[in-house]
């Protein structure tokens, strides 16, 4: 019983500073033909203990949420929508697989390779921003961006005795991107 009451003592001094990291939102374009078209790339979202948890079995997913605003001056700006959504990893270790759901896309992809899992969670690619009404030509428009990764689920015995732990949470900073129509 010491023994774990040391361990847990420990995880909740140690847990935040490891976990912390510096994942951020980078190479973030945005394209308007008749949608809104945006794609983006999270940097360092991956952390050994973050690995460790994906191959143990942990489903683990990344939650992106994209605001969009119509800049009205240089303080006031219309929010024209917000969009939340997951991508999320669940490894098979009897089949050595992989299966990533990417949302915002409806699909589901299966792979052996753990650099294209990495490479899947952490990238937005074309993903469809629809605001309405549609954006005007000549307005200027600000896109804010951030990613976090949920808390991972302990089972309710661990959860009970954990209850003031958040294991391998981590959430960027917001990403401002502003563009002209």
């Amino acid at each position: 019983m010491k023994k774990l009451l040391l361990t847990v003592l420990m995880l909740s001094v140690i847990a935040p500073p490891a976990f912390a990291g510096d994942a951020r939102i980078e190479a973030v374009k945005a394209e308007y033909l008749s949608q809104l078209k945006v794609s983006f790339v999270v940097m360092d979202a991956f952390k050994k203990d973050i690995e460790e948890a994906i191959h143990s079995g942990i489903p683990t997913s990344f939650t992106f949420i994209v605001r969009l605003y119509h800049k009205k001056d240089l303080w006031f700006a219309e929010e024209l929508g917000t969009w939340r959504f997951n991508h999320t990893v669940k490894y098979d270790s009897l089949k050595e697989e992989y299966e990533v759901l990417i949302e915002e896309k409806n699909s589901r992809e299966k792979t052996k390779d753990f650099g294209e899992v990495k490479r899947l969670m952490t990238t937005g690619t074309d993903v469809i921003v629809s605001p309405l009404p549609a954006l005007k030509p000549g307005e200027t428009y600000e896109l804010m961006l951030k990613a976090k990764l949920d808390t991972v689920t302990l089972p309710s015995i661990l959860n009970y005795m954990l209850f003031f732990v958040k294991l391998w949470d981590f959430e960027t900073s917001w990403y401002h991107y502003w563009f002209t129509i």
